[in-house]
């Protein structure tokens, strides 16, 4: 039933509260931005022709939306609740259901926001490659020969014995040292850094702001005209 699953959402909200708080502190570990910059710059190996991503924001950005997902997953059921414990229109008596409207419209923008927000993440991987396509290249070759041998009896000039080689060449492709363009991937790697602490930061006050608001009013959007007062989904 919707209200039960309003009372559990309240009910884990201090322990979902204390799992950000914990995230908070693990998935952004430096103090200062110019930390994070300078721990990125030095795991960045520009000389390498792959590129394997930076794992720190990567687990903070799947941890941020999987947080994000649940949190306007929750606020989508409390919005729904109030939509379904709304009374039938009347005159008279309607201060509960102008809380109703006030906090579903709160709820609604907020989860709105952490939509938006999360829309914003997969632009990191398509800026950061491009970054690091933007770093020039120096070709090289390199060659490799082969040489077999084999051993014929029994012909008319006896046991003949052949050898044949074979030479081929790859080209390959690596970065070249640029320190501007590497400045730029460092770059884009602090700044989803601090979006991403930024969302993950905002997310605990918009959800304890939501929360607070469901408990503070609970009984007026659980019943907006009173116990008794014609709720027309009064069974949710």
């Amino acid at each position: 039933m919707s209200e039960q699953k309003v009372e559990s959402i309240m009910a884990s909200f201090p322990a979902d509260l204390e799992r950000m708080s914990s995230s908070l502190a693990s998935l952004f570990p430096h103090a200062t931005l110019s930390a994070a910059s300078a721990a990125f710059a030095k795991q960045l190996d520009v000389s390498a022709a792959d590129n394997a991503g930076n794992p720190l924001v990567t687990k903070a950005l799947e941890a941020v939306r999987d947080e994000i997902a649940g949190a306007a997953e929750n606020l989508a059921t409390v919005e729904r609740w109030i939509a379904l414990s709304t009374p039938q229109m009347e005159d008279g008596n309607n201060f509960g259901v102008s809380v109703q409207m006030m906090v579903a419209k709160y709820l609604k923008d907020e989860r709105e926001s952490l939509v938006k927000v999360m829309g914003t993440f997969p632009e990191y991987f398509d800026k950061r490659a491009s970054a690091i396509d933007k770093i020039p290249t120096i070709p090289s070759k390199s060659s490799t020969t082969s040489t077999s041998s084999s051993t014929t009896s029994g012909g008319k000039d006896g046991d003949e014995k052949k050898e044949s080689s074979s030479t081929s060449t790859e080209s390959k492709a690596s970065l070249k040292q640029d320190a501007d363009r590497a400045n730029h991937v460092v770059a884009v790697d602090v700044s989803y850094y601090f979006q991403l602490k930024a969302a993950l930061s905002g997310l605990m006050d918009s959800y304890a702001i939501a929360v607070d608001n469901l408990t503070k009013n609970y009984d007026k959007l659980r019943a907006p005209k009173g116990a008794g007062g014609g709720n027309s989904m009064s069974m949710f």
